[in-house]
């Protein structure tokens, strides 16, 4: 449960094992890459000058950057195509991947059938749109079944027009009662959902009148079928018949689609993921530093998968690749090392609240744990209920069932399995404290006490806060903000006194203040003296600005030293007062409730007031929760200016650890 150390790796190799290595790189999933002509620029190549290594350390004069391109544009469009036809989802399948497979030569063998396949294709299409225009004109044909019109005779007539139109009835109502001033013979034929269906016999010499005149009533024609012959009936049955026939044709080639997918549908997959592998070995080389024969690649390695790495290279190039491996603190300068968080299931889907403060820095200590359990302890201290924390509880397990990105669905899961226990704890269940007895304490029968756990709780996190930032600051050998500043020692021993003071006062143990006042005054002026004093110890200059300047920021800093820890202290009172909140909403409520008359109402109420408070409360103290965690906790230990932990990866890296 840290964040997990790393090992600096350098490949060295000729150019022609290149797409070999970046493609082992990209299926071994674990090396994070670096820029290589950066790397190389500010830190020298751990080689002996050995006769073995000098034709490398030669080639280090001559050093360019990986310029190539690759298109994978035109073989993307085809597989696409291809899965499109044979029902394949765009999937990568490992057990078709090897770093020597030949990407080119399987997408060879796809473009011989890939013309065929287009056309069976096009052909599919073209049919399935000829189905269905036949089918719009059988529909609209049938309007005509009970008229005794000849379509032939009506395509065919020298003077006369005819069309078929859709009116809605309101306009219909319009063209009635202006009949005599339309050019044209109207019937209605079919009414269909508020439209009439109505044919339009116009001379040919007034159609562009009258389609003026029908424009004006938005009417939608319906086209008539051609090439047939006969009564609407006769034309009907030999649109069946032609509907019938392009069907057995589309079958005939969905057969032949079948056959061909059965021939193909493998090496289909295995183009896909080739080309997936290859347009990520591309993205590899795109940081590697080339010579004239050589390459150079570097690249963070958890220390925790650094055996694997070594085996596969061993395995898959014996002697032929140079491997490297430095510590990270051995590097001066160069690339700040990514940070990788290895925690507990419990604990893991907090990561992404962690992440979304900023990313821990590498050697900083992992604060999800610590984050994890006080998240959940002040939520359910807010959110009490063991019928809405059950409810907040199945939401999440549908969440990680149902979506890619578990980690939401995990934090719901397990804070309303924190707001259950607390539930039992306040004997509330659905808002009602009168169903259960309570295992501690009624929140609204004990404000006062509520209010000074609160405080209490508060206190303990803190300090706890403050045990974080001291590891983080002697981890990180920071003699300065370490002893002497306000989330170093001294700022802890401020707080330890300020709370035993008010605590000896409150108690009566304390006869006066004189003492903690005493101490505090030191301690306020050792972290204002911090920069000369680390400065005697360490054997740096007093000063890194002007004198004046740094004590005028010191000053300023002594106010909000102590603002900030009154202000963190009084912060943690929110978490009793959304817990009696919480109990009070409800009770308006309920109050509503009781005053209606009929009991199914009452139920009604109290119904969509739990879904108010689940809702609306919960997000309020999902994010009161958050900001106590950011503002008052985090401000005091964490930092969150890492890097991200990114290595190039075939497949995709969604959590799925959320439940």
């Amino acid at each position: 449960m840290a964040v997990e150390r790393m090992k600096i790796v350098s490949i060295i190799g000729e150019l022609k094992d290149l797409d070999r290595v970046s493609r082992l790189v990209v299926m071994n999933g674990s090396i994070h890459i670096l820029n290589a002509l950066s790397e190389l620029s500010t830190n020298s190549l751990n080689l002996s000058a050995s006769k073995e290594h000098m034709h490398t350390l030669q080639e280090l004069a001559h050093l360019k950057p990986y310029i190539a391109r690759r298109d994978f544009y035109k073989n993307e469009a085809m597989i696409k195509s291809f899965q499109e036809l044979f029902n394949l989802k765009p999937e990568i399948s490992g057990i078709y991947l090897g770093i020597g497979d030949d990407y080119e030569s399987i997408t060879a063998e796809l473009k011989e059938v890939h013309d065929t396949v287009r056309n069976i294709s096009e052909d599919i299409r073209e049919r399935t749109e000829n189905i269905e225009k036949l089918q719009l004109y059988l529909n609209n044909i049938g309007y005509l079944n009970n008229t005794g019109l000849k379509i032939e005779q009506i395509k065919n007539m020298s003077f006369i027009g005819l069309k078929l139109m859709m009116l809605s009835n309101e306009n219909f109502k319009k063209l009635e009662l202006n009949i005599e001033n339309v050019p044209s013979i109207v019937f209605q034929v079919a009414a269909v959902d508020g439209n009439a269906i109505i044919v339009v016999l116009t001379l040919k010499s007034l159609m562009e009148e009258a389609e003026r005149i029908f424009a004006s009533l938005n009417y939608k024609e319906l086209e008539l079928p051609q090439g047939f012959s006969g009564t609407a009936e006769n034309v009907r049955r030999q649109i069946n018949d032609k509907i019938n026939e392009e069907r057995r044709q589309a079958e005939e080639l969905k057969k032949s689609v079948l056959e061909l997918s059965d021939k193909y549908r493998d090496t289909v997959v295995r183009a896909y993921s080739l080309m997936e592998l290859e347009k990520k070995s591309e993205k590899v080389k795109q940081d590697v530093a080339l010579s004239h024969s050589m390459f150079f690649m570097f690249g963070f390695v958890p220390e925790s998968e650094m055996d694997n790495v070594r085996r596969e290279f061993q395995q898959s190039f014996a002697d032929s690749i140079v491997l490297i491996v430095d510590e990270v603190e051995d590097r001066r300068h160069g690339h700040v090392p990514p940070t990788r968080m290895r925690n507990h299931p419990l604990f893991r889907p907090f990561e992404s609240l962690i992440n979304m403060y900023g990313t821990p820095s590498y050697g900083e200590k992992d604060p999800t744990p610590f984050f994890a359990v006080s998240y959940m302890l002040l939520f359910g201290a807010m959110f009490g209920d063991l019928g809405q924390g059950l409810v907040i509880l199945l939401a999440g397990l549908l969440m990680s069932y149902r979506m890619a990105d578990k980690s939401f669905g995990g934090i719901l899961t397990r804070l309303g399995t924190s707001s259950m226990i607390f539930g039992a704890l306040y004997g509330s269940i659905f808002g009602s404290e009168e169903l259960i007895e309570p295992i501690l304490i009624r929140p609204m029968a004990n404000i006062n006490t509520m209010l000074v756990s609160a405080i209490v709780l508060g206190i303990i996190l803190i300090t706890i806060s403050y045990v974080y930032s001291l590891i983080n600051l002697y981890n990180s050998r920071n003699v300065e903000e370490g002893l002497f500043g306000r989330e170093g020692l001294a700022g802890f021993l401020f707080f330890i006194t300020l709370i035993f003071g008010i605590w000896g006062r409150v108690t009566g143990r304390l006869a006066g203040i004189g003492l903690p006042l005493g101490i505090m005054a030191v301690l306020l002026l050792v972290t204002v003296f911090k920069q000369p004093l680390s400065g005697l110890i360490t054997g740096h200059k007093l000063y890194e600005e002007s004198a004046s300047d740094y004590y005028i920021e010191a000053g300023f800093g002594v106010i909000e030293t102590v603002l900030s820890v009154a202000s963190n202290i009084i912060s943690f009172i929110r978490v009793g007062a959304f817990a009696l909140n919480h109990v009070g909403l409800y009770i308006a409520f309920a109050t509503m409730a009781e005053m209606l008359d009929s009991k199914t109402e009452s139920i009604i109420v109290l119904v969509i007031g739990n879904i108010f408070i689940i809702g609306l409360e919960g997000l309020i103290v999902f994010i009161q929760s958050l900001r106590l965690e950011y503002y008052e906790l985090f401000s005091k230990y964490y930092s969150g200016y890492g890097v991200e932990y990114k290595p190039v990866n075939l497949f995709s890296e969604g959590n799925m650890d959320g439940l």
